[in-house]
C-alpha cells in the first residue's frame, strides 16, 4: 500500500504538469511522500522510495522524448529512460538531505522540506546535466495571476510555495488544528492576492 501511495503521489505530480488544466495536482501530490518521510524509516528504505517517487515523476514529465523527431523508437526509449534515471538523483538527494536533518531531531522537519527541494532545484541548474524543464513550479504555468509573482521570486519562489502548500495540509491532517488551517488558507491565497496586484 506504501509504494501505491507514492507511486501515485509521484505520478500526480507528474500529471500536475501536462497542459490538461491540472496544475492543483500539485497542492496535493506530495502528501504520501511526506507522509513516509515523517516517519522513522531507515536511510535505506527511504532511498528506495527515492528511487521509484523520482523515476515515476520524471518518466511522466519527459516522456515526450520518447516521440524525439529524427531518432529511432528504441533510441528514443533508451534517451527517455537514460534521463529519467539521472533525474532521478535529484529527489534521492533531497531525500537523503532530508534524512540527514531528521537526525538533529528538530520539531516538524517536514517544514525545512521547501528550502531542501528548491536548493536542489537550483543547485541542479548549475551542472553539465542541468535540466530546469521538471522543476515543481513548471505545473503552474497556466495560472496567469500566479505566474506573475516570477517576476520577483523566479520559479524557484512557486516551486517554494507548491512544496510549503503540501507541507501545511500534512500538518493540518496530523494535528487538526485550526491555526494551521488559517496559516494555510493565508499560505494558499497571498501569491494570488499579490499576484493579481502585479498584473494591474
Amino acid at each position: 500500500m506504501k509504494y501505491i501511495s507514492i507511486f501515485f503521489s509521484a505520478l500526480l505530480m507528474g500529471l500536475s504538469q501536462q497542459p490538461i488544466g491540472c496544475g492543483w495536482f500539485a497542492w496535493i501530490a506530495l502528501l504520501p511522500l511526506i507522509f513516509f518521510l515523517d516517519k522513522k524509516n531507515l536511510l535505506k528504505e527511504k532511498i528506495y522510495i527515492a528511487v521509484l517517487w523520482g523515476f515515476i515523476y520524471h518518466f511522466s514529465v519527459i516522456y515526450w522524448l520518447f516521440f524525439n523527431i529524427g531518432t529511432t523508437k528504441i533510441l528514443g526509449f533508451v534517451s527517455l529512460v537514460l534521463a529519467t534515471l539521472i533525474l532521478t538523483v535529484n529527489t534521492i538527494l533531497i531525500i537523503f538531505l532530508y534524512h540527514a536533518l531528521s537526525k538533529k531531531q528538530l520539531n516538524k522537519t517536514y517544514y525545512y522540506l521547501p528550502v531542501i527541494w528548491v536548493s536542489v532545484e537550483y543547485l541542479r541548474t548549475f551542472s553539465i546535466l542541468g535540466f530546469p524543464w521538471v522543476s515543481l513550479a513548471n505545473s503552474q504555468v497556466h495560472y496567469n495571476l500566479l505566474a506573475q509573482n516570477v517576476e520577483f521570486t523566479g520559479i524557484y519562489g512557486i516551486s517554494f510555495w507548491v512544496v510549503l502548500i503540501n507541507v501545511i495540509l500534512y500538518d493540518f491532517y496530523k494535528y487538526k488544528n485550526n491555526k494551521i488551517l488559517i496559516g494555510l488558507f493565508l499560505t494558499l491565497l497571498f501569491p494570488w492576492l499579490s499576484g493579481y496586484y502585479l498584473y494591474n
